[in-house]
């Protein structure tokens, strides 16, 4: 009997085109009938998505809502508004005061708001990190505003920062306006940032 000396190379090929075509029927079986291969996600997980419990309401569910007596909706659209046009304008209420879902169910209140007073919420974001961008704002203490006022990272931000206007300062801790701050800061120590609100 005359053998090829091609037949390994023969059975080679016979080889991968049977997993090649086993490959196939497997994915075929296994992408869902509603993938969408543009855009690379299952369609039907959309109405799966609405079907689950609501958590987060936006910004929406906290302005519009008639839920609080009118004093308190006046104070709630006055904290919007500055929050819509500060630095956190990005940010949704519940990034800071928990989802809508821990404070109303089923239309009524389940309970209070979340109002989380620790810096571990702040320096989520603002905890000094090598990789964040160069302008963003990080805690230094040898900031002018922290070093003047001994400031540490456990010193509560909210002392000297409104949440919903974080360039805006609170009252500072002694007699010292932030102006004398700055200027006393700077002149005692001139490597010191010029910022007292960065």
């Amino acid at each position: 009997m005359n053998v090829s000396p091609r037949t390994h190379i023969y059975r080679l090929v016979v080889v991968l085109v049977v997993i090649a075509a086993g490959f196939a029927a497997l994915r075929s079986l296994a992408i869902p009938d509603s993938w969408d291969n543009e855009k690379f996600y299952r369609v039907d997980s959309l109405d799966d998505l609405k079907l689950q419990p609501l958590r987060m309401g936006g910004n929406e569910a906290c302005a519009g809502s008639g839920c609080h007596e009118q004093q308190r909706m006046a104070r709630h659209k006055e904290r919007l508004d500055a929050l819509a046009k500060g630095n956190h304008s990005g940010l949704a209420c519940e990034n800071c005061h928990g989802p809508l879902s821990d404070h109303v169910s089923g239309g009524r209140r389940a309970a209070s708001a979340l109002i989380n007073r620790e810096n571990t919420l702040c320096l989520g974001c603002h905890g000094p990190l090598l990789s964040r961008p160069k302008n963003f704002p990080q805690f230094n203490a040898e900031n002018t505003g922290h070093w003047y006022f001994d400031v540490e990272i456990t010193t509560p931000c909210r002392d000297c920062h409104d949440p919903h206007e974080p360039r805006h300062m609170a009252a500072p801790r002694d007699r010292h306006t932030l102006e004398e701050a700055s200027a006393t800061a700077a002149a005692e120590q001139p490597h010191a940032l010029s910022e007292v609100t960065r």
